[in-house]
């Protein structure tokens, strides 16, 4: 009698045990699905990129180092509202003393990549002391200007090759590893992708993120609850300069050569453009915009060389303009944002 007095208690506490396991696994789930998507996609690209035309690997590589650049502008733009066109500033810090570093100063690699963000992170602090209080177009003027400066002033000295830039940098290696191919350099890059994209995602999923959210959609209510957003805002603004001077400082050690195209206000544009494109508030949506970017970019000079010829080699610029426009006409969360809510409907 008390084992059939016992055993329908059983069955209620299994199906809650399931239901606690099922729900504390969601949230590994929503982080490592995306992840493990993304890793198999940058698997890929090396066998669609030589095997299909007119993709190239060197094309695989600039696809994967402007979506480390763009990824910061998730936080930033999508989560924290603040509109920056001085990424290129970052970019060329990065790459800049990298070069520096690497081919004055005989340093390793490793080390000027390391010298390379701190510093924009350090810039990007100083500059958001002062800037961070900025919103919309006065922020977005303001890093404008700060792209413009610094590139006047690496023309103007040795140390940074004036205006022929710094060439000669030396291959990046790692544990023996040397990685002076296209194809090796790919998946190291690949692999950092993939690292810092978890990094920002565990960033726009935690307090913060929900922080920068209620300042950018509601800033007036952030403020009466008690919210500081000049300390948030600055955290974000600094992260995203991270991420771009990331990306300058692995372009330097690939191509070798750094020169003031690196601070070039087309670069912010493209890496502003990647993130929309893509999705301003999807961290996975920076390799997609990067994706469309690259592949308008190699396409439009296969397709229309004419028409580049004509508009001055801006071409691309053109191209991407016009996506960008389309993207926000039909799909104005981005191309990854879209998809999401398209598939929500469909397993409603």
């Amino acid at each position: 009698m008390a084992a059939t007095d016992t055993a329908p208690a059983e069955a209620p506490t299994g199906l809650l045990a399931r239901i606690d396991t099922h729900r504390r696994l969601r949230p590994l789930v929503r982080v490592a699905l995306p992840a493990a998507l993304l890793l198999v996609a940058l698997l890929l690209i090396p066998f669609v990129f030589t095997r299909v035309a007119p993709y190239t690997m060197a094309d695989g590589v600039q696809l994967v180092l402007l979506a480390v650049a763009a990824l910061g502008l998730v936080p930033l733009t999508g989560y924290a509202g603040q509109v920056s066109l001085g990424q290129a500033a970052f970019y060329g810090t990065g790459a800049y003393a990298t070069a520096i570093l690497t081919v004055h100063y005989h340093l390793s690699p490793l080390l000027g990549i390391l010298v390379g963000v701190v510093a924009a992170g350090l810039l990007a602090w100083l500059l958001g002391l002062a800037l961070f209080r900025a919103a919309g177009h006065y922020l977005t003027l303001a890093t404008i200007a700060v792209g413009l400066v610094l590139a006047v002033v690496v023309k103007q000295f040795d140390l940074t090759g004036g205006a022929e830039g710094i060439s000669g940098l030396p291959a990046l290696s790692l544990g023996g590893l040397q990685f002076s191919d296209d194809v090796s350099f790919f998946y190291l890059a690949a692999a950092v992708l993939v690292v810092a994209s978890l990094v920002v995602q565990r960033v726009c999923r935690s307090q913060l993120g929900t922080t920068l959210l209620a300042i950018s959609d509601s800033p007036i209510a952030a403020q009466s609850a008690g919210v500081d957003p000049a300390p948030q805002k600055r955290f974000a603004f600094v992260l995203a300069a991270v991420c771009s001077a990331l990306g300058g400082t692995l372009y330097a050690l690939w191509s070798s050569f750094v020169d003031v195209n690196t601070l070039d206000l087309n670069l912010s544009l493209q890496l502003l453009i990647i993130a929309t494109v893509g999705g301003r508030r999807s961290v996975y949506g920076a390799t997609v915009g990067a994706f469309v970017v690259v592949s308008l970019a190699r396409f439009a000079k296969e397709w229309l060389p004419a028409v580049s010829s004509h508009a001055g080699g801006q071409v691309e610029i053109i191209a991407y303009g016009l996506a960008l426009i389309l993207v926000l006409r039909l799909l104005p969360r981005g191309i990854v944002g879209g998809a999401a809510a398209a598939l929500k409907r469909l397993v409603r």
